[in-house]
């Protein structure tokens, strides 16, 4: 083995390290969560007791995400009681454009696993769907500002790489390939064990578990997780008074969630 040969080898050791340890492909944790900022609310219902205001949904790679690739959607939810006894949130689901009620998970593991399923509903129904697509609707209903991403560095790394004079023959980086394979495997599948771990932690952290009791006079901002659901067209809350009666309150969200995680050019039904 040549000397140019192991110096090439150990760069595309050093690279492939690089990438499984950053994630590449991945879902992550973000150092910073992307800017989130809206000055209204996107939806609101609300009967005698009790205001529901649909704030946000967080969807993969958009304003507020603080995962890369996320394969869920989180919705920010304001719940107010204007009555005078004190209200328990039972249960939150969303309904989407197929009708599918699509209730709420609390681990990394069922969302992207209920994400794919959706997916394939929607394939088989000869809809082309994409988690994070056609956000464009909400971000005008709640003026939402974001920041623009920049290259990342490995992205950067790989460029310099591969546009770099190389006088290894195809017989030498297929030689490299299967040397290097396994490590960077190992490498990538410990990577992205500890990335889900850490996103499963978030998760957990931040989901409000339901039921959920507002005293009288008082608001609570609830964080809930789904499966992402395509243009979805109504959110159902329900809560239980002090008597344990069952109420209803349906945010409408057919106009300001209209065509999220469609595929641009493709056409609804």
């Amino acid at each position: 083995m040549t000397n140019n040969f192991r110096q090439y080898a150990m760069i595309i050791t050093i690279f492939a390290v690089f990438s499984v340890l950053t994630g590449c492909g991945g879902t992550k944790v973000l150092k910073e969560p992307r800017p989130l900022q809206f000055e209204n609310s996107l939806a609101t219902a609300a009967d005698a007791n009790i205001e529901a205001s649909l704030d946000w949904v967080i969807v993969r790679d958009g304003p507020g995400t603080w995962a890369r690739n996320a394969d869920w959607d989180e919705y920010l939810i304001r719940v107010s009681n204007h009555s005078d006894q004190t209200l328990s949130i039972v249960e939150i689901t969303v309904v989407d454009s197929l009708q599918t009620r699509i209730e709420s998970r609390s681990g990394r593991k069922q969302l992207v696993k209920g994400s794919k399923t959706t997916a394939r509903r929607y394939r088989d129904s000869g809809l082309k769907v994409k988690a994070g697509r056609g956000a464009a609707t909400m971000i005008v209903a709640g003026t939402a500002a974001t920041a623009v991403g920049v290259v990342s560095a490995s992205a950067a790394a790989y460029g310099a790489v591969l546009s770099g004079s190389s006088t290894i023959g195809a017989a030498g980086t297929a030689m490299s390939g299967l040397v290097l394979l396994g490590p960077a495997i190992a490498v990538g599948g410990i990577a992205r064990g500890i990335n889900n771990s850490a996103v499963n932690n978030r998760i957990e952290q931040r989901q409000t578990m339901l039921p959920l009791d507002v005293p009288a006079g008082h608001e609570a901002s609830l964080d809930l997780f789904f499966p992402f659901a395509p243009s979805p067209v109504m959110i159902e809350l329900v809560y239980a008074d002090d008597a344990g009666r069952r109420h209803t309150v349906t945010i409408d969200t057919r106009a300001v969630l209209d065509g999220l995680h469609f595929d641009e050019n493709v056409e609804q039904t």
